[in-house]
């Protein structure tokens, strides 16, 4: 997992604004690169089993956030935060008045909403078109003691450019986070609920990218570069379970507009929860395939791994890689199609794995 740098003095951040840096363990796809400041190189965004969201620069050492951040604690009074450093909030009425203004009570998830990013990658992409990278993530918004998700929602915060005013704070027009609804509720530990790692990548044709994701609520969700939603399709087939994969992002049928392909799966004693689903880029249903043959395994029924499209017999044909929690892996041919238009390949956009389209 990614590392505090634990080196003291100039370019570490062991004792770095007299806090010192640390972190929870990370889990397997929540790591981001790509470019956030105004270097040739590129920066790694992280998100631990916590609160915060850490952004390093290629040698390691944590970004500064926007001095509009300074922290409160009475032994570090008014110093300076790197990304990672603070807890997240829902409302930015909490982080204005905690981190900004240091007034009012301490918030206390008893009675406002902070971010988990346990289970969001963070992505790399420019939202607003002006040639400057914006971090995208999905976290869970959690509530009450022992911690309840209310949903997961779409936070979308700016790159360290420039002299780093802006370094970590919200979008403009994203201050409100766009949400789903409540998750589904998995009684006990299997099926485990949905990785909420987006595709953010042009399905419109215009000049902004969309971002596309499953929030664990029984709906795969569009949603515009300003924060509004598309449209949001329904793929839970009734189930009182049922969670999607991460989407590619391809044009399957040579007209010149992508679709998204993602698979279901759901609660390991049925055995009917496995789909391959195709909707158009404007949310409509295509396919919906049930997956052949299913089997019986004890952490769930279907395909939880974002599907991978690739030529993989070298025929011209396209062809969607599902892998299954019960019977393996299924392989379907796509007549008519090409490799002329693959914008999000597999997880995390390709295989680097870096939460960028492929290629990048």
């Amino acid at each position: 997992m990614p590392r505090y740098n634990n080196r003291s003095g100039a370019g570490g951040d062991a004792d770095r604004n007299g806090a010192g840096h640390n972190g929870f363990g990370c889990y397997g796809l929540n790591v981001g690169i790509g470019n956030i400041d105004d270097d040739p190189q590129l920066e790694i965004i992280v998100t631990y089993d916590n609160h915060s969201i850490q952004a390093f620069n290629h040698d390691g050492q944590a970004i500064d956030a926007a001095d509009y951040f300074t922290n409160r604690d009475s032994s570090y009074r008014d110093m300076p935060l790197t990304w990672g450093q603070f807890i997240r909030w829902a409302d930015p009425d909490v982080e204005a008045a905690h981190y900004h203004l240091h007034q009012g009570d301490w918030p206390h998830p008893s009675t406002q909403e902070w971010l988990q990013w346990t289970a969001s990658p963070p992505n790399v992409v420019d939202l607003d078109g002006d040639g400057q990278n914006e971090v995208v993530g999905v976290p869970n918004i959690e509530m009450q003691i022992p911690y309840v998700t209310q949903a997961y929602g779409i936070m979308v915060l700016e790159g360290a450019y420039g002299d780093g005013r802006r370094s970590a704070m919200r979008l403009p027009g994203w201050e409100i986070l766009p949400r789903g609804g409540h998750p589904m509720d998995v009684d006990g530990w299997y099926p485990p609920m949905g990785v909420p790692a987006a595709a953010t990548i042009n399905i419109q044709g215009d000049d902004l990218p969309e971002i596309v994701v499953s929030l664990n609520d029984g709906c795969l969700y569009a949603f515009e570069a300003d924060g509004a939603e598309l449209w949001h399709f329904n793929y839970a087939h009734g189930k009182a379970i049922m969670f999607a994969s991460e989407p590619a992002v391809a044009d399957l049928n040579q007209d010149g507009s992508p679709e998204i392909i993602f698979s279901t799966y759901g609660d390991p004693d049925q055995s009917d929860c496995g789909h391959l689903i195709v909707l158009s880029a404007d949310g409509t249903p295509l396919q919906d395939l049930a997956l052949p043959n299913p089997g019986h395994n004890g952490n769930g029924n279907g395909a939880p791994a974002a599907p991978t499209v690739a030529d993989l017999d070298n025929d011209g044909q396209l062809e969607i890689l599902v892998q299954t929690f019960d019977h393996g892996l299924d392989i379907f041919t796509i007549p008519g199609s090409a490799g002329n238009c693959l914008l999000w390949t597999t997880a995390r956009g390709g295989p680097l794995r870096t939460g960028q389209p492929s290629g990048y």
